[in-house]
Parts: structure tokens; sequence; C-alpha cells
């Protein structure tokens, strides 16, 4: 389906998708054939869908429940020219990204 595919490939070019491993996809191939059937209609297997969900930290819950969280964007970039005045041994040091 249209929609499982979407979200496969949603859900792997997101920012979670980091924590995951290659032992972890053959549960999320599980994860998503059960998203199929429950865009198909099969509304039994919804609370089945969204422990999984839960499981791989698809949902916010389950990326809490992982104490996983989304990385934030640095407010600036600045150079050395706008580099805070950073005092101590260690002071002249840049971290590197």
């Amino acid at each position: 389906m249209p929609a499982s595919v979407s979200a496969w490939v949603t859900w792997m070019g997101a920012w979670f998708a980091a924590f995951w491993s290659p032992a972890d996809l053959p549960g999320l191939r599980q994860l998503v054939r059960l998203y199929d059937q429950v865009e198909r209609g099969e509304f039994q297997r919804a609370g089945e869908l969204r422990l999984q969900m839960d499981t791989y930290g698809v949902t916010p819950k389950g990326q809490q429940d992982r104490r996983w969280r989304a990385p934030q964007a640095e407010a600036s970039q600045a150079g050395p020219a706008g580099a805070k005045s950073r005092s101590g041994r260690y002071g002249h040091l840049q971290s590197v990204v």
C-alpha cells in the first residue's frame, strides 16, 4: 500500500532511525506489515500496532520511554570572531562537529 511505503520511507529518514541497528530490521518489517493491515481496515490490530510503534520509538511515548531526544539545532554557528570569551585552562579549544 502506498501509505505503508510512505511510512517506511518516513521512519527510515527520521532522526530516531539512528538508534536502530540492522538487527531491528525484521521487527521493523513486521511493524510495517501491521501498519499496512490497519491501513486496510483491520482495526483489531490497532492496539498491537501502537505497542509495536512504541517499542521501536516511532511514537513520542516510545521515544520518551527510551529517553531519546530529537537533536537540537544550534542557535548560532558563530566562528572564532563571534565566539564568546572563554576562560580557563581549555578556553582556547573548540568542539569540532
